[in-house]
């Protein structure tokens, strides 16, 4: 795997400090200013969030570290993929459309469910827009005796300052940062340890798409 370059680690480094200044500042505070009743919780509720945000942070160099020594799928068994989907494409006005073709909804991988929950999860986000009133994204699911495919046109708003050709390989800054840019990187490790591939895809209108190709194994009739 890639992303090990000193340059990135000192901007992990600077990263991880990020959420530790406003910690301190709200404990100062709490300890030794004034603050009662709603400023008090809004202190304590930016620790909770800084405590999360780095603890983010942490799971994501574990999960790259165990990626790269091959150790990021721990169980496998039978997975039915029309309830991951579900579980996976987000809610309400940001859930992303799926249509499925021919037979694809009836299929089961083999796989860890948990990391797969995590593939789908990033590959559904990479499909929404952040862009205010911009519609839901959509995705397309096919099969075939051997694999199962997911397409979906990438967000404009989610590629922007994404470097395309390493959408999977390398560390990305922000927005696709999402903490400390390992998020692609990751789903990108759990597709190939699966068997399958993430990548991205140019079309004759110029928008990019993303690709997602699994081997399957056909639920019994």
């Amino acid at each position: 795997m890639t992303g090990n370059s000193p340059s990135w680690m000192s901007k992990w480094a600077h990263d991880l400090r990020g959420p530790l200044a406003p910690i301190q500042s709200a404990l100062f505070l709490l300890r030794h200013g004034s603050a009662d009743g709603a400023e008090r919780d809004e202190l304590f509720d930016l620790v909770d969030r800084q405590i999360r945000r780095l603890t983010g942070m942490i799971d994501e160099i574990g999960d790259w570290v165990r990626a790269d020594q091959g150790r990021l799928l721990t169980r496998r068994g039978p997975i039915d993929l029309a309830l991951l989907i579900e579980a996976s494409r987000g809610i309400g006005a940001a859930a992303v459309d799926v249509h499925y073709a021919g037979d694809s909804e009836n299929v089961t991988l083999e796989g860890d469910a948990s990391r797969l929950a995590n593939l789908l999860t990033t590959f559904f986000w990479l499909l929404s827009s952040t862009e205010e009133g911009a519609t839901a994204g959509s995705a397309t699911v096919e099969s075939d005796a051997e694999a199962i495919r997911l397409s979906g046109r990438i967000s404009p708003a989610v590629l922007a300052g994404a470097t395309v050709d390493t959408l999977f390989t390398e560390p990305q800054p922000a927005p696709l940062g999402d903490g400390l840019g390992l998020r692609l990187l990751i789903a990108g490790a759990i597709a190939s340890g699966h068997g399958g591939e993430l990548r991205t895809q140019a079309t004759e209108d110029g928008a990019t798409h993303v690709v997602l190709t699994l081997p399957l194994t056909q639920k019994p009739a």
